[in-house]
């Protein structure tokens, strides 16, 4: 009975380790997709006299050489919930915090959001109501 018990811990922790091993190779050939993460914070701003929304977002991009392949590559603004536009992006212009501006015409007590999504995993969203 020890020794049954002795070979199916043995051969428990043997797949542990092969399981552990696989992971970790899939990390060291392929970096990006281990460092890939959502944007940390949008944050949204309007100016009703220019019909402006600015849209800031933080996204610390560890490795600058990654800026052109994990980046926020597309922002998807609405209005009350509707889509009103979507802007595609092929890098982001710094590796941390970074505003993109839009024209959005909108009225006071309009809900207008914002949702940035990363190229490589997750999104975020932010929202202001119009003075």
């Amino acid at each position: 009975m020890k020794d049954e018990t002795k070979q199916l811990t043995r051969r428990f922790l043997c797949m542990v380790i092969v399981a552990v091993f696989c992971m970790s190779m899939v990390m060291v050939i392929n970096p990006r997709t281990a460092a890939a993460h959502p944007p940390s914070n949008v944050t949204l701003s309007y100016d009703k006299a220019t019909q402006t929304l600015s849209v800031t977002i933080t996204h610390n991009v560890l490795w600058y050489s990654f800026l052109k392949s994990h980046y926020i590559q597309t922002v998807t603004v609405m209005s009350n919930g509707a889509v009103i536009q979507t802007a595609t992006y092929d890098s982001q212009p710094t590796a941390d915090t970074f505003t993109y501006t839009y024209t959005v015409d909108a009225i006071t007590g309009t809900e207008l959001s914002a949702r940035a999504n990363c190229s490589y995993f997750g999104s975020d969203t932010g929202a202001v109501t119009v003075p």
